[in-house]
């Protein structure tokens, strides 16, 4: 029977990377038994973004939202997959929106059911609803978990950086609770398929890449076109970002500027160069905080965090102002190289690695 391998994530656990080159390598894949879907080609106008074409955010958005046409469209998907799997003996779908997705209030009247009062039972239609779509295949979710409090940094930070938060870190934290209980998120995985999981600091010793592919069963580790290697902006450029999303002035190709301007590794100086900061107010919090995390995943055994913390990042009006009159200068002088990558569609996070070269 065809295996197919279901990536849930999570976020910031090289789940790009790994959705770039698996891409990149279809037909090598398919030499290997192995299919890796396009899934845009089903799911209508359900391509948000240009890493839709890596990644596989279409399914869990169409069982999320599970109108009529998504429905129709899953059920297209799943007669494509039932005609493909004689001929592989994997099958992969790989979506990092699976492990945060929750299905829209309109999707249960679509099933006329009541919806669910908890995030679990919300998050457990998803499933059910794949488990559905899957039906006679031989399933399992592979899953990896980031130590929690270096996840939910990570998290902010995407999601001022790249989404469309403005919160704070300790509002993040509240908003985004559902994601930081590990065990609950296995449960809910668990409840329709078999589940392995690992935890993201071991699988990165020896190469990401390689233990991925040792966990997929897919054979080596395709070579890394660093494209994906997204690199972090500096903690204190994150509350320059989200203080710039407040102002109601900021318009999306200002804002993208900002980003670039941040991800720029000669404008580090201008967040604290070298020095290491942090989201965490005290030891205290983040530690109180991990240990909520992993309650119900005793098994989880991350590395131990730092027994010094980092200093927690503030951002003053003063460095505001400041900041913002040097990339108003930088964004004056560059303003050719700025058009040049709007118009080719270039990430603010893509930077090249030897710009001056």
């Amino acid at each position: 029977m065809t295996k197919v391998l279901i990536h849930v994530g999570s976020h910031k656990t090289g789940t790009t990377l790994v959705q770039s080159v698996l891409a990149s390598n279809r037909d090598a894949l398919k030499a290997r038994g192995v299919y890796y879907p396009k899934t845009f080609e089903f799911f209508g106008d359900k391509k948000s973004t240009a890493l839709s074409a890596n990644a596989h955010f279409e399914l869990p958005k169409a069982l999320a939202l599970y109108t009529a046409q998504d429905r129709a469209e899953l059920a297209a998907f799943r007669e494509h997959l039932q005609q493909e799997k004689s001929h592989y003996s994997k099958i992969i779908l790989s979506a990092e929106t699976f492990y945060r997705m929750l299905p829209s209030t309109d999707s249960f009247a679509q099933e006329n059911l009541e919806e669910p009062a908890s995030v679990k039972g919300k998050r457990s239609a998803i499933f059910r609803r794949l488990a559905e779509v899957l039906d006679g295949f031989d399933t399992e979710i592979i899953s990896y978990f980031r130590r929690p409090d270096s996840f939910a940094e990570s998290m902010y930070a995407e999601g001022i950086v790249n989404g469309k938060s403005g919160r704070t870190f300790a509002e993040f934290l509240e908003f985004q609770k559902f994601r930081f209980d590990y065990g609950a998120q296995l449960a809910t995985f668990g409840e329709f398929f078999p589940v392995c999981d690992y935890v993201f600091e071991d699988r990165i010793k020896g190469g990401l890449l390689n233990n991925v592919f040792a966990d997929f069963g897919i054979g080596d580790a395709f070579p890394d076109d660093g494209l994906m290697n997204r690199a972090s902006v500096p903690k204190p450029a994150v509350l320059w970002l989200q203080r710039c999303k407040l102002s109601e002035r900021i318009q999306k190709r200002a804002f993208n500027s900002r980003r670039l301007f941040a991800h720029l590794p000669e404008h580090k100086i201008h967040f604290g160069g070298d020095q290491r900061f942090g989201f965490w107010p005290s030891i205290a919090q983040r530690d109180a905080f991990n240990k909520a995390a992993l309650q119900s995943a005793p098994h989880m055994k991350f590395p131990e965090p730092p027994e010094t913390l980092a200093e927690e990042t503030t951002w003053t009006d003063r460095q505001h102002r400041q900041t913002e009159r040097l990339f108003k200068a930088w964004r004056k002088s560059e303003k050719l190289m700025i058009q040049q990558r709007r118009k080719a569609r270039v990430k603010p996070f893509v930077i090249p690695q030897n710009p001056k070269g």
